[in-house]
């Protein structure tokens, strides 16, 4: 989940210099991770999701199903969207389609590819690793019912034609990223299930993966209107922060065009805003998010890293992972190992 809003736009008179973020999603690892089949790997990094789920007192930012020890893992993640070409980019930041259909979305990648999101990807590494196994037959089952026995197919990586990255399919479709999830998951925890632009995020994959294996439903929480309120505020100011910081997504890539700078990073944080909390990704007028905000009524429902780890106020009995305590992430298996995870 975190690795949204990884990097993005600086304002400049120069070109505009490709994406938006150097993003770099092929490496080496030299060593696996120790994390067995079927155990879910949670980190926390930093960005705007951080924000939001900060804002509403939780800790761990993604969450990954492990296929073993030096071994595949499946996940739901999202490249930085690339933004706008001029003049567009001046009232609507981001692509809209790439920010609504987040790309890749749930895949299936190899220890090089994992590694390479998780240390190098421009961001500094993360502040906090760990895994959680619970009963070990169990988790097992969860592990391989998603490897072996999940439809899926495969594409070559957009950084690295030679190398292909399995995604797994829905409903006969490939599974976008969606932060709409965070708002409203819908039925995407569920089998068969399904959700606003054929959506889901780490976490709420983590939970399908769950009930796939015949572990049972993760139910989702409820988060009432002031957390809601708090955390849109907190994702509209970390956008906009960002921004006029000229840091995180706002960090490297250039304008074709002076564009009056505050309204850039206004636009930014309504558009991403509207994203997450009304599923009005082409859109940065404020009204959308802040009807939520303002609306008494409004609540979200979602199953968060924290949820899935049984952490906080959320049950240590509804999942599998949950009654487990968090072990160290380490990288100490065999490695050596080349992928991609776009």
């Amino acid at each position: 989940m975190h690795r949204l809003f990884s990097g993005a736009v600086a304002v400049s008179t120069l070109a505009l210099a490709g994406p938006a973020f150097a993003e770099s999603p092929c490496g080496w690892t030299s060593a696996g991770w120790n994390a067995p089949n079927g155990a879910v790997v949670f980190d926390r990094g930093p960005g705007p999701i951080r924000d939001v789920l900060d804002a509403v007192g939780e800790y761990r930012t993604h969450s990954m199903l492990s296929h073993g020890p030096g071994a595949g893992v499946s996940h739901a993640t999202m490249r930085t969207p690339d933004q706008n070409d001029w003049p567009t980019v001046c009232s609507l930041t981001l692509k809209a389609n790439q920010l609504q259909y987040g790309y890749p979305g749930l895949e299936q990648v190899n220890q090089g590819g994992i590694y390479q999101y998780i240390h190098h990807n421009g961001s500094g590494g993360p502040e906090w690793t760990g895994w959680q196994q619970g009963d070990p037959t169990q988790a097992a089952l969860v592990g391989d019912s998603i490897w072996y026995n999940h439809p899926y197919v495969s594409d070559p990586s957009r950084a690295a034609s030679g190398q292909y990255i399995d995604r797994p399919v829905r409903n006969g479709y490939r599974v976008n990223y969606s932060l709409f999830q965070y708002r409203n998951l819908e039925t995407a925890h569920l089998i068969p299930g399904n959700a606003a632009n054929d959506g889901m995020v780490c976490s709420t994959f983590m939970a399908y993966a769950h009930a796939y294996a015949g572990q049972g439903t993760v139910s989702p929480h409820t988060y009432p209107h002031q957390q809601i309120e708090n955390a849109v505020n907190s994702l509209y100011s970390g956008i906009y922060n960002q921004c006029r910081d000229s840091l995180g997504w706002f960090e490297g890539a250039l304008l074709t065009v002076v564009c009056p700078f505050s309204s850039v990073c206004v636009n930014a944080g309504n558009q991403v805003a509207n994203c997450m909390a009304a599923n009005q990704c082409g859109s940065s007028d404020e009204r959308h998010w802040k009807a939520m905000r303002d609306d008494p009524g409004a609540t979200a429902a979602s199953i968060s890293p924290d949820r899935i780890g049984g952490w906080g106020v959320h049950p240590l009995t509804n999942t599998l992972w949950g009654p487990d305590y968090t072990h160290q992430l380490q990288w100490n298996s065999g490695g050596n190992v080349y992928g991609c995870w776009q």
